[in-house]
């Protein structure tokens, strides 16, 4: 018994079937309804969070489409996620034709055999009828996918040939007009077809070899290095300044500007004074010590004091009468500030009263009516 309940475990599907979606009986798709058959299917693990993704791929009958669908599932899907899978069939559908839907569940199923890393996810077939551009637009629109991976057979077109062909190109359609981002996978076999040609190709230079022209230097590092700045090197604290003017942050945040300092020193050095005007000689008197000494010492008395430099008090008179206006502004500005808010006060008080009043007469004249009423 044992034995059976653990083939009936292994046999459970792994992925569980939701609501799904046929309009295609209903006719031609809308502006903003695709014609299609909608398949949803969950894994028993899958739980959405706020990291969760969606991504959209473009199946097919062709081999680069399957290969397109595996990279997506290997590479970027992660638990939690949504694949939506599109497949675009051109030819109307016949009116009571059910083949589609058992292609459908076809289809899925080989999607979900794709999952071999068993992730937790949610699968979306959108099996629509339709033009192929058209349709995929609508499809983008209505599922908002994070990214859109499409397959490609592997041909690179270059030129005025890969402009004009994008008609027949889908992956190339996509890249110049999908809304969102857009990976476009190459077969492995293409892909390192092309990688060996590039490599045997004599025409094509290392980057030993590109050095060589220059002496081992790069460009870079050449005397005309300059030639390739795209800016000039500015210092950490210009362009800190830059930044804060140009996003309007305090001034704070800008190492340009000084802070101001109220305490420093308002002294400042001034050249020495030019020579008085000639005016009465005063007597001056000379100690007889000073004279002694300076007889003593040999030096000669000038009778003028050598000094440096001569240092200045700035005027405090100006200042303080500076100061006092300032006081007297913000004395005259806490004044109106003060009336401005009692006049508020009062202008709200009265509109209190007013409704008070008006209710009240409202309230009288309810009273009244009832009164008349009932004589």
């Amino acid at each position: 018994m044992s034995s059976s309940l653990t083939k009936n475990t292994n046999a459970a599907p792994r992925f569980r079937q939701h609501v799904g979606f046929d309009n295609l009986p209903a006719g031609d798709s809308t502006k903003n309804n695709t014609s299609s058959f909608t398949l949803h299917v969950k894994h028993q693990g899958y739980q959405p969070s706020r990291r969760s993704r969606t991504f959209m791929v473009g199946v097919d009958e062709h081999a680069y489409s399957d290969y397109a669908l595996v990279w997506l599932l290997n590479n970027m899907v992660d638990d939690g996620d949504q694949v939506v899978c599109v497949r675009v069939i051109e030819n109307p559908i016949r009116p009571g034709e059910k083949s589609y839907q058992e292609d459908a569940r076809k289809l899925l199923q080989v999607i979900q055999s794709k999952n071999e890393q068993n992730r937790a996810i949610s699968i979306i077939l959108e099996w629509a009828v339709g033009k192929l551009h058209s349709t995929f637009q609508k499809l983008l629109h209505l599922h908002q996918p994070s990214m859109l991976v499409v397959g490609t057979k592997g041909r690179s077109l270059g030129g005025i040939q890969g402009l004009m062909n994008t008609r027949n190109s889908f992956s190339k359609y996509c890249l110049q007009y999908s809304p969102v981002p857009v990976v476009v996978v190459r077969p492995d076999d293409k892909r390192m077809k092309k990688k060996e040609k590039r490599i045997h190709d004599p025409n094509r230079q290392s980057y030993a070899a590109m050095l060589a022209y220059n002496d081992g230097k790069h460009e870079a590092d050449s005397d005309a290095s300059s030639l390739y700045e795209m800016e000039k090197n500015i210092s950490p604290d210009e362009e800190a300044h830059r930044v804060a003017a140009a996003i309007g942050l305090p001034a704070a945040f800008d190492p340009t500007i000084k802070p101001y300092e109220p305490n420093k020193s308002r002294y400042r050095r001034t050249s020495p004074p030019s020579a008085p005007s000639p005016t009465k000689a005063e007597p001056t008197s000379v100690s007889p010590s000073r004279t002694t000494q300076a007889n003593e010492s040999g030096d000669e008395d000038t009778g003028e004091e050598e000094d440096e430099y001569e240092v200045e008090v700035v005027s405090g008179g100006k200042q303080a009468a500076e100061e006092r206006k300032r006081l007297a502004l913000e004395k005259e500005q806490k004044k109106r500030l003060h009336a401005m808010e009692v006049g508020e006060a009062a202008a709200l008080l009265k509109s209190g009263q007013s409704g008070k009043s008006k209710d009240s007469d409202d309230e009288d004249e309810e009273d009244d009516t009832q009164g008349k009423n009932k004589q």
